[in-house]
């Protein structure tokens, strides 16, 4: 029994201690005003593409080919 209860102990310390360090995390977390200095910024495109170089494509759907052993009146 008293390695059943060494195990159990360690399992309500670990949880105990989770618990706390998210309660630290969670009071020292900074506020959402201030920015964060390792937050990426998303930059603009470095290609400059004109509208004139963009082409309008237009696409048609095709029908796929029945087969021999199909019936006419599915």
């Amino acid at each position: 029994m008293g390695l059943f209860r060494f195990i159990v102990y360690s399992l309500i310390f670990y949880v105990v201690l989770s618990m706390i360090k998210g309660v630290v995390r969670f009071l020292s977390a900074p506020e959402p005003s201030k920015e964060n200095p390792g937050m990426k910024v998303k930059k603009g495109t470095k290609y400059k593409i004109d509208n004139a170089d963009v082409i309008e494509a237009h696409f048609e759907e095709l029908d796929a080919p029945k087969s021999k052993n199909q019936k006419e009146n599915v």
